[in-house]
């Protein structure tokens, strides 16, 4: 795995995606290299305390020269102040890449299937964006509470029109549709053989639905996940 290193970042620019998830894109050292699914943490300094404060990779490693973050707002949250009120041309401090919760290259499974909520689809974006290209079958199973909380749904949309190896299925907790409802999890295929699934978010999401693929007859091995506190 690729050993962290400690850098600092400017911002190049930062955009609202919905209204409590920040995009914000960093640049990096020319040196710099991560996995598809690999986090970074900052130094938040505030108040006379700092912090680190660790976030997944949103683009690629295919996609050179920055680095973007999905930064989900907390009312009254340690770091949520300092995003907010960020300017381009602030500096972090930076340190990564972590995490091993990265495409597996050693199975055999050619279908994979990427179970998300929430901000949870970020490390998820990356690694089907980066794996798109090759002959395999990907399967994304991506649940929020409403419509506007699906984070990169038309991107998501129109990845699926282009690539024939990629299904998109999102699913809406909160509110009628005319896609998919409830929970993520309960969205699964009935054939749970010869497929690797990665699942990231929150604790409650990721516990339950590893269980039940467990229960379901599914090798550990063939389970990747990733927890955000």
């Amino acid at each position: 795995m690729i050993k962290p290193t400690i850098f600092t970042s400017e911002l190049l620019k930062k955009e609202l995606l919905t209204e409590d998830v920040i995009l914000a894109s960093f640049t990096i050292p020319n040196d710099f290299t991560f996995k598809a699914g690999q986090f970074v943490s900052i130094r938040i300094n505030k108040d006379g305390e700092s912090k680190l404060k660790s976030y997944s990779i949103l683009n690629p490693p295919l996609q050179k020269g920055k680095l973007d973050l999905c930064i989900k707002l907390v009312v009254g949250g340690y770091a949520s102040e300092v995003f907010e009120k960020m300017q381009k041309g602030d500096k972090f401090e930076f340190k990564g890449p972590f995490g091993h919760f990265v495409f597996d290259q050693e199975t055999t499974n050619n279908e994979h299937f990427f179970i998300g909520a929430g901000t949870g689809v970020v490390p998820l974006y990356s690694i089907i964006k980066e794996h798109l290209s090759e002959d395999k079958k990907f399967t994304l199973l991506f649940g929020t509470r409403t419509q506007k909380n699906l984070l990169f749904n038309d991107e998501f949309k129109q990845m699926a029109k282009d690539n024939p190896n990629f299904v998109y299925i999102p699913t809406l907790s909160r509110e009628n549709w005319e896609g998919k409802t409830g929970r993520v999890q309960e969205h699964l295929p009935e054939d749970l053989k010869n497929k690797t699934f990665y699942i990231c978010g929150l604790k409650e999401l990721v516990l339950e639905t590893k269980d039940l693929l467990v229960s379901k007859g599914v090798d550990l091995k063939n389970i990747k996940f990733e927890r955000y506190s």
